[in-house]
């Protein structure tokens, strides 16, 4: 099977190709050793970065392989999903671009560059002001964000598979973290 079906596979089943996945860590075992050489040291705080590091890897991984089956990079990609769920007009400056994605203003300018000259956004001045700057997302470009989104939703990294209530538990304890976290930040002025 070539890589290229085998990409197609692991997105339409949510299972990750075989050789995209390394043997299964086992994080207690490492908490054990990192507690032994620090002499009981509560590494709770590790596990919880390595579990996260290691399941943005993998969905890391599938995310780009859904974004090079529409001859976008992830970046792009995640431009296309902000603007998609920005509605009902669809328009973003640049500015809430890169806040909303963490990353530089240049990078959303050369992302933007790309998605124009793909004709899946467009540049414009705002309603009521000219001197404000508009990336508007075009129809294909809509188009892509929901059928993505439905990919995300119904068969991506297997998460499909969760109950219900798994999924409130998870998101309810991913929304503790991204809050610690920030705070944390916050009260550092950006810098951990």
């Amino acid at each position: 099977m070539s890589s290229t079906s085998d990409s197609r596979d692991a997105i339409t089943t949510g299972r990750p190709r075989k050789s995209a996945v390394t043997e299964p860590s086992n994080l207690q075992k490492i908490a054990q050793d990192w507690s032994e050489e620090l002499h009981e040291t509560d590494v709770y705080p590790f596990l919880i970065t390595a579990s996260i590091q290691r399941l943005s890897l993998y969905i890391e991984r599938q995310f780009v392989e859904v974004a090079r089956d529409y001859g976008l990079g992830a970046g792009d990609l995640r431009i296309l999903l902000v603007l998609a769920r920005s509605g009902p007009d669809y328009a973003l400056r640049p500015t809430d671009l890169f806040r909303q994605l963490l990353i530089t203003s240049g990078a959303v300018s050369k992302q933007v560059d790309r998605l124009v000259a793909l004709r899946l956004v467009r540049r414009a001045t705002h309603s009521s002001d000219v001197r404000i700057q508009m990336v508007c997302l075009e129809d294909r470009g809509h188009e892509i964000a929901r059928e993505v989104m439905h990919t995300i939703t119904t068969s991506f990294c297997g998460l499909e598979g969760l109950s219900r209530s798994q999924n409130a538990k998870v998101v309810s304890a991913l929304e503790l973290l991204l809050h610690t976290v920030e705070s944390v930040l916050d009260e550092n002025g950006g810098e951990g």
